[in-house]
């Protein structure tokens, strides 16, 4: 069976209009974390010369992302009373789900919806079959709680920086991954692939974790 873990996070955010906003995805954790998590500190300091000139990256700006996962929703809402429901059915509709395996591939840019931030992010090059296996059922959970499917041509990632494009254009980000691309793909394709064995979701200020089987 999956085992399910509560966290209680030590910020109050999302709160909106009496519901909270919500997000799931798959926790990349270990040496792989590690890994990303120095790897978007290397980008760092590579993208903001060509992103924001000569000031410097503060973190309101840029920042490396110590905790990179997979992310298999969009923004979306629920109140209060739907959390307990909508953890019990996404329990139950990835039961029987075993732990995968992913690689990671070049380095891109994604925009959030509100296009107030950029991220970049290592997209996953293998492994996409069993992280496309997961979302499947994170969407049908999604539908019976009349909320809004993942994007239909999904490019699987995980973000390692994320930069404020109200200082930064999008643009100017995408211009300085490209340039940073060329010299980092070599080493995100020596990245071991991740063990991946843990379904985050996220509540506000509360935090989920499912365990997929082993």
């Amino acid at each position: 069976m999956t085992a399910l873990l509560f966290l209680k996070l030590n910020v109050d955010m999302g709160h909106v209009r009496g519901g909270w906003s919500g997000h799931v995805g798959l926790v990349i954790t270990g040496r792989s974390r590690q890994q990303l998590h120095a790897l978007g500190l290397a980008c760092i300091e590579a993208i903001c010369p060509h992103t924001f000139g000569t000031r410097p990256c503060d973190e309101q700006r840029a920042e490396a992302l110590d905790s990179p996962h997979i992310s298999l929703t969009r923004a979306f809402y629920v109140q209060e009373y739907q959390i307990a429901g909508f953890m019990s059915e996404l329990e139950a509709s990835i039961r029987g789900m075993g732990a995968l395996t992913v690689g990671f591939g070049a380095l891109r840019t994604f925009a959030n919806e509100r296009r107030d931030r950029e991220f970049v992010a290592v997209e996953v090059a293998a492994g996409r079959d069993s992280v496309q296996a997961v979302l499947e059922r994170v969407d049908h959970v999604m539908e019976r709680f009349g909320k809004p499917r993942f994007f239909a041509d999904a490019r699987f990632h995980a973000s390692i920086v994320r930069l404020d494009t109200q200082d930064a254009s999008p643009r100017s980000v995408q211009r300085a991954a490209g340039i940073l691309g060329a010299q980092m793909d070599e080493e995100i394709l020596r990245l071991p692939a991740a063990r991946i064995d843990t379904l985050e979701c996220v509540f506000g200020d509360r935090c989920f974790h499912i365990s997929l089987n082993q």
